[in-house]
């Protein structure tokens, strides 16, 4: 259960000032990937979800981000879903510090292993985050890729990952990646 006063630490990052040390170590990881981002570019009135605020624009892979430090209620998940339907763009979901693992994204097509449903549809798919890499998902703007994931990141995945878990921002550090 989270404590009304346990609270995250404002951390600036690259001009930003960021809610939390971990949207900060995410924008490390989007930074040594080379995925260009804008930090809260916009925010939204989406109707009977709710007013929202999107963590992230990634301009590289035309898709929104929203990073979590636990799994995502279900009103956050309503607010990815009507983002998703309205702007026409995937909403990533980030739970948790960058790992090898899998992550989920909505989109208002409904890509699932079965690929798309139709317009409207929106179905929770899975995604990892390297195989944007690849000239195949780099044409097509995206971090989707459906089907098992393999056991080790490749090189510049595994580096991400390092270089957001190990920035420090105390002490006047910017948490860059080296």
């Amino acid at each position: 259960m989270k404590s009304a006063t346990l609270k995250p630490i404002q951390t600036r990052y690259k001009g930003y000032l960021m809610r939390s040390r971990l949207e900060a170590r995410w924008a490390v990881y989007f930074d040594t990937l080379g995925v260009e981002w804008d930090y809260e570019p916009e925010g939204f009135d989406l109707g009977d979800a709710g007013l929202y605020l999107p963590d992230f624009w990634l301009k590289t892979v035309n898709m929104w981000a929203e990073v979590k430090p636990t799994p995502f209620t279900t009103e956050e998940d309503a607010k990815c879903v009507a983002l998703a339907l309205d702007s026409g763009y995937p909403v990533l979901r980030l739970e948790g510090t960058p790992a090898w693992r899998e992550y989920y994204a909505w989109d208002a097509c409904g890509i699932d292993n079965a690929g798309c449903f139709g317009p409207g549809q929106h179905f929770q798919h899975v995604i990892w985050i390297d195989y944007h890499l690849t000239t195949e998902y780099l044409s097509e703007r995206r971090f989707f890729v459906c089907g098992d994931l393999p056991d080790a990141p490749d090189a510049v995945t595994a580096s991400a990952i390092v270089a957001a878990r190990s920035a420090r921002f105390e002490h006047g550090q910017s948490g860059a990646p080296k």
